[in-house]
């Protein structure tokens, strides 16, 4: 695993570690600048580390249980996961790249900080790079998507797909919609990060059972690209009302 100091990453990490699904090593990218990196928790930004309860039991939020205040270096030392930290926070750095290509594991599963395209450097280094998507694919692919997809259909999407070059446009392994939370403020750091990690955890599940990738949707050049959310439109995503109960 690749694992940007990110919320996401602390959310896979945390719900990998709860089913047993440890990875055999992590690269933890850092950010060494004190500037906040996309994916990172700003200080100003008010996060719940714990949910309560019924958030957490609830079927389509499994994975809705993420301890903020726990380091990926925590939450791997407590399972014994090997990792290795590099204080760069691009993800195309030499030093990445070495590592990455000097391993003997084929796949990767992908976490870095948002808004990266991987470039050639990495597909030349012979790996595969599995991602979660916050959207539906192919539907809603891009930035910021599952604002876009509460406005149109109240829904809430992830998907696994294989990386490539382009945006969102590898082939996908699984891809799941659930309604939205009733606490829409808290999407980026809990909810969207939930939604991909039960997306993560039920693609290796599935590898665990089978042995296989099971490629659920082979072409993925339909669809449509979306940019970030401009913030009246994800005010209102927020402030729409939601037919989901937690």
């Amino acid at each position: 695993m690749v694992a940007a100091d990110t919320s996401r990453s602390k959310a896979y990490i945390q719900a990998l570690i709860r089913n047993n699904l440890l990875p055999g090593f992590v690269l933890i990218i850092g950010n060494k600048s004190g500037v906040s990196m996309p994916g990172q928790v700003d200080s100003k930004e008010s996060i719940n580390d714990k949910l309560n309860d019924v958030a957490v039991q609830n079927g389509c939020w499994s994975e809705a249980y993420i301890n903020l205040s726990e380091s990926i270096q925590m939450s791997l030392e407590s399972s014994s996961t090997p990792y290795e930290q590099l204080e760069v926070s691009n993800i195309h750095d030499p030093s990445v790249i070495d590592i990455i290509k000097n391993r003997t594991e084929y796949t990767f599963i992908y976490s870095g900080y948002g808004g990266i395209i991987l470039r050639k450097e990495l597909f030349q280094t012979g790996k595969q790079f599995l991602h979660v998507h916050g959207g539906y694919l192919p539907d809603y692919k891009g930035s910021t998507t599952n604002y876009y997809s509460i406005i149109v259909e109240d829904s809430i999407g992830a998907s696994s797909l294989f990386l490539n070059e382009d945006i969102d446009d590898g082939p996908v392994l699984r891809r799941k919609k659930s309604p939205p939370p009733a606490d829409r403020t808290q999407i980026d750091h809990i909810y969207d990060n939930a939604a991909r990690a039960k997306v993560l955890v039920e693609t290796l599940k599935t590898y665990e059972i089978s042995g296989e990738w099971r490629i659920e949707k082979d072409a993925n050049s339909q669809g449509e690209t979306y940019f970030i959310i401009h913030p009246v439109l994800k005010h209102i995503a927020i402030l729409a009302k939601t037919s989901a109960t937690l």
